[in-house]
Formats: structure tokens, C-alpha cells, sequence
């Protein structure tokens, strides 16, 4: 089950996320909004995407948790709280990915896996948000519950779209030969 990463593996791994870190640049002009999760929503689309390219490529356990770091690496020097969300999302992500189907062989694991990675940094920044914003429990809860809730379903959508859409450019990129399969 655990291969070792080849240099090739963790540099594609590192270009895929400063190109996944040049694409959530188009969050910069929600970054400082009071509603919650809205910084996911507008970058999950790209952070699934890429993150089922990566997995596609390097297919290695580790994968998404190293790529969660390198996207979050990035995000350490403006806000900590994103470099945390970030890690620990993919972390638990491909904990329940491999937890469920043991590798990345499979279509599934993969749609698993990188769903997952920006569907978890929304709760996992809930304690964040109240503890940074001054927030409280009940802000989330019943001052704006039909807010969060309709960004989470958006953020649950675009997660499974982005994963979708990265299996077919994927696939398109393995039979033009640009992308080798797993394993390879």
C-alpha cells in the first residue's frame, strides 16, 4: 500500500499546487467578507480539480495530504488559519479516501478523496472563524443559518463538480499522453 514519492512525484505535486494557489487568488476579493465558508466556495471548484490531477498522476498515499500542504504553504504568511484548514482538510480527506478503498486505483477513491478535501475545511474553520471573528456559535446558527447553509451545499456542489471535471481533463490528458496513468 505505501510506495516511496520519487522527486518527480512531490515537484509535480509542488507545480500543481502554486497553479491551484495562483487560481484561489480569485478569492482575494471575498477574503475580508463576514459570511462564512464564502472564501471556500469561490476556490473549491479549482482545489478539486487539481487535486484529482495530482491524484490521478501520483496516486500514492500521502498524495492529498501533501498536496493540502503545499497549497496551505503558501497561505501560512497571510492568514494561518488557511494553512491549517488546508492541511488538516486533506489530511482527513484522504484518511476516509483510503480509510474506505485502500488506494487511488479507483475513479471513486479519487472523486472520495478530493471532494472531500474542501467539503472538510469548512467545518474544520468553524472554531476559527468564531475564535479570530469573535464571533459565537449561535451567529452560525441562527443569525445567518440560511447563509452558511446554502454556501455549504455550494461548496459541497462545486467540490463534486470540480472533481468531475478533473477526472475528464484528466483523462483527456492521459490519452493524449501528457499525464500517465496510476502507477506509471
Amino acid at each position: 500500500m505505501f510506495r516511496k514519492f520519487k522527486a518527480k512525484d512531490i515537484i509535480f505535486l509542488a507545480v500543481l499546487a502554486a497553479v491551484t494557489t495562483l487560481f484561489g487568488a480569485l478569492a482575494m476579493p471575498v477574503m475580508r467578507s463576514e459570511l462564512f465558508g464564502i472564501q471556500t466556495l469561490v476556490t473549491c471548484l479549482f482545489y478539486s480539480l487539481f487535486a484529482v490531477i495530482g491524484l490521478r498522476k501520483v496516486g500514492k498515499p500521502g498524495s492529498l495530504t501533501l498536496f493540502g500542504l503545499l497549497t496551505g504553504f503558501p497561505l501560512l504568511f497571510m492568514a494561518p488559519v488557511m494553512f491549517f484548514n488546508n492541511f488538516l482538510g486533506a489530511l482527513l480527506a484522504e484518511i476516509i479516501a483510503l480509510g474506505i478503498f485502500r488506494s487511488y486505483e479507483k475513479s471513486a477513491a479519487v472523486v472520495t478523496g478530493a471532494s472531500l478535501f474542501m467539503i472538510l475545511t469548512v467545518p474544520l474553520s468553524l472554531p476559527f472563524s468564531i475564535w479570530l471573528n469573535g464571533s459565537s456559535y449561535d451567529h452560525f446558527i441562527h443569525g445567518q443559518a440560511w447563509q452558511t447553509a446554502l454556501i455549504c451545499l455550494g461548496v459541497v456542489v462545486l467540490s463534486v463538480a470540480g472533481t468531475l471535471l478533473g477526472l475528464k481533463v484528466a483523462g483527456e490528458m492521459q490519452k493524449a499522453g501528457k499525464l500517465r496513468p496510476y502507477g506509471e
